[in-house]
């Protein structure tokens, strides 16, 4: 099907899908183009709105996915192996088999995650209709879109999409804020809604990457103290393990680091957790309040007016 964009508006539509080249920063390129040209051109929004979805989404399932398809590889791999080896005496290369499975399993993808925006890009260049696998179709029933140039697509929906993007580029850990901040700046003064699931997304990422760069300091701190405590603190039994005061430092150093991988473990699912339940919610056209930031966030932004699930 051919559509109606213009040349400029099939170069901005291209550019959307082509930046999944830079897509290890986040939807911003999408984002952006989506800002500047969703009261210029329909056909430019909907692929930018398209191309963010995609390239966040596929994060998710590259951070939930992966695991699993690294064990699965690592299961038809050792399998391979053994059925064309057939003996046991070249069970060392079963390794080498291992890793080419887990190689390829993992370039593939990521291959074909890049051809994939690639291919939208060429689509939207040559003016023809492209939707990615899994959301194309839904986000054109759910804004709604269609073929006829003098429709406009729902603006709420539209709102609540890119509010769950900004929630689901948590994912992204530190590059994931600039995609929120990017949409508060430019959509505050158009929506009180974006204005604050934008913001609320990007403190709620901010405060996790702080933290977790500061814990970061404290550890290296730690690991580093316990390094060269071994080295020079106290006095060195006859088995060379630290005795005395080196010995108790090098406890608490290991203690702390122990700790703080345990905290690490707890609160990374939760973080992404709480996250994807933000994104899931404002997609479904609900209200969504981060537990006391939320009500925070919304005291200082003196919003009076309701937020709370549309009917």
């Amino acid at each position: 099907m051919n559509t109606s964009g213009t040349s400029d508006e099939k170069i901005m539509a291209a550019l959307a899908h082509g930046s999944v080249f830079f897509a290890f920063l986040g939807p911003i390129v999408p984002v952006i183009i989506w800002a500047t040209q969703r009261k210029k051109s329909r056909f430019a929004s909907f692929h930018a709105l398209q191309a963010m979805g995609y390239q966040t989404l596929l994060f998710w399932l590259w951070i939930v996915g992966m695991p699993l398809i690294v064990m699965l590889m690592m299961c038809l791999a050792i399998a391979l192996s053994i059925f064309i080896i057939g003996d046991s005496t070249n069970a060392e290369v079963v390794p080498f088999f291992l890793q080419i499975f887990i190689f390829i399993s993992i370039f593939g993808m990521m291959g074909l995650f890049f051809l994939t925006g690639i291919i939208g890009a060429v689509y939207c260049l040559l003016g023809k209709d492209f939707r990615y696998p899994l959301i194309g179709k839904r986000l054109e029933r759910y804004l709604p879109y269609n073929d006829d140039p003098d429709s406009q697509m729902d603006e709420t929906q539209e709102d609540n999409w890119v509010a769950g993007i900004c929630h689901a580029t948590a994912i992204l850990q530190l590059w994931g804020v600039v995609t929120p901040l990017i949409v508060w700046f430019t959509q505050k003064e158009r929506s009180v809604r974006l204005r604050f699931q934008s913001m609320q997304a990007f403190v709620y990422q901010a405060i996790a990457s702080l933290t977790y760069m500061l814990g970061m300091v404290v550890y290296m701190l730690f690991f580093f103290g316990m390094f060269f405590t071994a080295i020079l603190g106290g006095t060195m039994g006859s088995n060379n393990e630290p005795q005395g005061p080196a010995a108790g430092l090098m406890l608490i150093f290991f203690g702390v680091i122990m700790i703080f991988w345990l905290v690490i473990m707890i609160l990374m699912p939760i973080y992404y957790i709480l996250a994807g339940i933000a994104s899931f919610r404002v997609i479904r056209g609900r209200h969504f309040r981060y537990p006391i930031l939320g009500k925070i966030i919304e005291k200082r932004m003196k919003i009076t007016q309701s937020l709370e699930p549309m009917p």
